[in-house]
């Protein structure tokens, strides 16, 4: 079956004003991406008459899903295969100092494009007569690649500050310059984020981590002092906390994390690559002239936890990326060693199906001006990786099961549950990953038997 193309509703639209004198408008990031040759199957559609209404007969007529509606605004949003449609009417919006939800009023297109956050989706085409309306140069904003508010930008961010972060979204995304008013707006209008709801911050901060050059927007975010209120716990890496030359925190992260960018889209992985240094603000030391950061790895896990809340990650997601950032060291420190394949297979055992994420991070994590160096040690990652694969294959390490369970071994020692049954248990399978035992149901049975006053005394004494 032919899948339905945005253009094809675009034209069912404009006959189907045609058709019943109304005269829809087509705006906002649809129209934006069409100069910017970008695919979009957002469409955004604006009458000056009832956007319910036009909605409601549209669909019928063309025999599409009942819109959804959105009575307060005046808008109705219908679902065609991937495209989305949103219908709304020409609106006016007046603000609470304590909220960024708007009052709206009826209004007419150019009155409806002022109240818009930048110029480049402040457009309309009207469909019936191909006449394009930019009344604040939209279009010229993109050929220079600029982002700036239609209005003066302190009344746009000061009513609504979510715009500061779609404005930093978009610069990010379109590698857009941000015109100096409206940064300078951002910077005086940061603290307005205060009033605009975690799950929605939430979701521009993943929208911006998932551009092409990510770091763009978080250098964005820096300077205009948003990352504090939003991410202070990556902000304080930029803080200089030692005069001891040492590798900028700040910067190498966001290296890392365009370095990640360039092998995965996964966001949970380029999360990962923006929080794994995230511990060494708080275990800086500097002895003897040399700087340590013991054990950051182990803060850092921790420390993403709450960070992961407020980004609204799943629980799935917020384990990965804290595995990842507690053993982020581990694969540059086996590569130095040049290790026995036991001490991979309990690498492997370790780490299990995260194992490919964890390399991207340890490629991600070299950096250096000396281009020989970085090509060296990715070389070293990449061959100790090459041979975790093939081990890997070779024994199924990453779905590794003891053949017996907890109840095996309480029924065999005579202990009761706990934590010893663990302990008796991760230690045969350090025998199995050794090679001293087989992982057969009857071998290890046996062997428990065998040896069941030693486990016991061995449990007794811990």
């Amino acid at each position: 079956m032919m899948k339905i193309k945005p253009e094809t509703i675009v034209e069912q639209i404009k006959k189907f004003g045609k058709d019943n004198q109304i005269t829809p408008y087509l705006v906002g990031g649809f129209l934006r991406d069409k100069f910017l040759r970008r695919r979009n199957h957002d469409i955004d559609i604006m009458v000056e008459k009832d956007a319910l209404e036009f909605a409601r007969n549209f669909a019928k007529a063309y025999r599409y899903p009942s819109p959804i509606f959105y009575g307060r605004f005046g808008t109705a949003m219908i679902e065609i295969e991937k495209n989305k449609i949103e219908f709304a009417t020409a609106r006016k919006e007046s603000y609470n100092e304590q909220s960024r939800k708007p009052h709206v009023q009826p209004a007419t297109v150019l009155e409806d494009l002022a109240r818009r956050d930048f110029t480049i989706n402040a457009m309309a085409l009207n469909l019936i007569t191909n006449e394009f309306i930019d009344p604040f140069g939209g279009k010229n904003d993109i050929r220079s690649r600029i982002i700036r508010t239609p209005i003066d930008p302190d009344k746009t961010f000061y009513d609504d500050p979510l715009r500061i972060l779609r404005g930093i979204r978009f610069a990010t995304i379109f590698n857009f310059t941000i015109e100096p008013d409206t940064k300078q707006a951002m910077k005086k209008n940061a603290n307005r984020l205060l009033i605009v709801s975690q799950e929605r911050i939430a979701d521009e901060i993943i929208k911006i981590i998932s551009a092409k050059i990510p770091s763009t927007g978080f250098f964005l975010l820096y300077e205009t002092g948003i990352l504090e209120i939003i991410l202070p716990e990556v902000a304080s890496l930029k803080e200089k906390k030692t005069h001891h030359p040492c590798k900028e925190l700040f910067e190498h992260t966001l290296q890392v994390l365009d370095n990640t960018a360039k092998l995965t889209k996964s966001p949970a992985l380029r999360i990962a690559a923006l929080l794994h240094d995230i511990g060494k603000p708080k275990t800086l030391k500097v002895e003897n002239g040399k700087v340590s950061f013991h054990r950051h790895e182990i803060v850092g896990a921790k420390a993403c936890l709450k960070i992961c809340d407020r980004l609204k990650l799943s629980q799935k997601d917020t384990e990965i990326i804290s595995r990842i950032i507690k053993y982020h060291l581990r694969p540059h420190l086996l590569a130095k060693e040049n290790p026995k394949d036991n001490a991979l297979a309990r690498f492997i055992r370790e780490i299990g199906p995260d194992m490919k994420g964890l390399f991207i991070i340890a490629q991600a994590d070299i950096t250096s001006q000396n281009q020989k160096k970085v090509k060296q040690a990715r070389e070293k990652i990449l061959d100790l990786y090459e041979r975790i694969k093939a081990l890997n294959k070779k024994m199924r390490l990453a779905r590794f099961k003891l053949a017996i369970n907890g109840f095996d071994i309480m029924n065999i020692l005579k202990i009761q549950p706990g934590k010893n049954v663990g302990n008796v248990k991760k230690k045969l399978e350090e025998m199995v990953l050794n090679g001293e035992l087989h992982n057969k149901k009857t071998v290890l049975k046996k062997y428990l038997k065998e040896h069941c006053t030693l486990f016991i005394s061995e449990e007794k004494q811990k």
